[in-house]
């Protein structure tokens, strides 16, 4: 059956492919940020339909290696957050509740926490922004309100006040949510979606202005990103953008390709934008791999990527191979029911350092085992995560020193019996 398994996954490899998110998984509404010497990646939980919103930060030293982290903040409705490090060193986050439609904020002392909420915001989707020219530090919402904050850093109500709410003024071609507003060259620009996130008309658009709230202008009245079925991509929104050695990234969310028009399962992006010396933007690249732009600081090598697999398990739509072909968004799915296993034969025997594993949940339960073997035969364990149910995140990076030909990642159990097991990627890190 081993056999069957794999040219049936050689077979299925062909399938529908979108631009590869930047990190595994439903993430939608990216906010990013540089702090303390570390990219932030503050998302929304997705792929839920009756319960989504876990509170996860991703958190990244070069852009292309990201950890994910939990933020305990509260179980449910954790939407769209955006953080900002304050005068005082505190940092302050803002975070949507998907009940009442409202935005918080809370506060730590740490990005990871921990956090306490301090305010509730009259607006919605509302991303903070820190003036370069002020040095103020104000959020902007889906009202299309320019709300300022107490930033007198002696006060008592040091952000956590309102002291001003001022409706955005300009040109504001089919404003839907997600405003973002960056700074560039003495200019202000402010990103928005366009269309609704549930159908193919979700886009992204921007305008610019001499000061954050006004007047805003629209160099062009159509979308930078919109959906593109040659590029396969469906549905892109809700942005944020970082400068990066001179030049501009783009943040975004796209939807499923396997499952669009959806407002659910989304996938978080980048891709480069590019100015003209007017400033306008004359075109948005998406990415696939930001280690091309050699920003990689890894020590540690995937020798996994694109390995023969076996599995005992599988569904037409999603091969083993999709485990180990490098893509955020692809991942293999067993057929229902528990042991499911699949192996990575590396061609030869290899030191290993480390060994990542992405289940395509990282809030949900799981109950498995990853081994080694030099035949595929007499397997060892690297190790057992079978003792105690954890979830996905708590177990995604196992550290061992071994040598191994192969590597299984044996399941046992994933939360509800009727959940597919199913894994992003399965990464075999070795040191370069």
């Amino acid at each position: 059956m081993k056999k069957l398994f794999l040219v049936t996954a050689l077979l299925a490899t062909f399938s529908l492919q979108a631009q590869n998110p930047v990190i595994p998984g439903y993430f939608a509404d990216p906010s990013i940020r540089y702090m303390d010497g570390k990219y932030y990646l503050s998302i929304t939980s997705d792929g839920y339909e009756e319960h989504n919103g876990e509170p996860f930060i991703w958190v990244s030293d070069d852009l292309v290696n990201w950890d994910i982290e939990y933020l305990h903040i509260n179980d449910r409705f954790f939407w769209a957050p955006s953080m900002v490090k304050g005068a005082n060193g505190k940092y302050y986050m803002v975070h949507q509740q998907g009940v009442d439609y409202l935005a918080y904020m809370m506060e730590a002392d740490s990005p990871l926490g921990p956090w306490k909420e301090t305010f509730q915001i009259r607006d919605f989707d509302v991303e903070l922004f820190q003036d370069p020219e002020s040095k103020k530090i104000m959020g902007i919402g889906s009202w299309k309100n320019l709300l300022v904050f107490d930033n007198d850093v002696n006060s008592p109500t040091y952000m956590r006040k309102v002291m001003s709410t001022d409706p955005i003024e300009g040109e504001l071609t089919d404003f839907t949510e997600g405003p973002y507003i960056f700074y560039k060259d003495e200019k202000y620009y402010m990103m928005w979606a366009g269309g609704h996130c549930w159908l193919e008309t979700y886009n992204v658009r921007y305008a610019i202005a001499d000061e954050p709230g006004k007047i805003y202008r629209e160099l062009a009245q159509k979308p930078i990103l919109e959906t593109d079925p040659s590029k396969e991509i469906f549905g892109p929104g809700h942005t944020s953008a970082i400068e990066v050695n001179g030049r501009w990234f783009m943040f975004y969310h796209r939807q499923n390709q396997h499952n669009y028009p959806s407002c659910n399962s989304r996938f978080s992006c980048v891709a480069e934008l590019f100015f003209d010396n007017e400033g306008a933007i004359t075109r948005v690249e998406p990415l696939d791999d930001l280690s091309s732009l050699g920003l990689d600081q890894s020590e540690f090598k995937n020798i996994a990527l694109n390995k023969t697999v076996t599995t005992n398990s599988l569904t037409t739509d999603f091969p083993p191979t999709m485990a180990v072909d490098g893509r955020n968004d692809s991942r293999w799915e067993a057929e229902l029911g528990e042991d499911k296993w699949i192996t990575i034969d590396l061609g030869k025997r290899e030191k290993i350092s480390k060994i990542q594993v992405d289940f395509e949940y990282f809030d949900k339960y799981y109950l498995y085992k990853i081994e080694y073997s030099d035949d595929n035969d007499e397997w060892s364990t690297y190790a057992d995560y079978t003792k105690q149910a954890k979830k996905a995140y708590q177990t995604r990076i196992s550290e061992k020193e071994a040598t191994a030909r192969y590597i299984r990642v044996n399941v046992k159990r994933a939360e509800a019996k009727s959940a597919h097991i199913s894994i992003w990627e399965i990464k075999v890190l070795a040191k370069k």
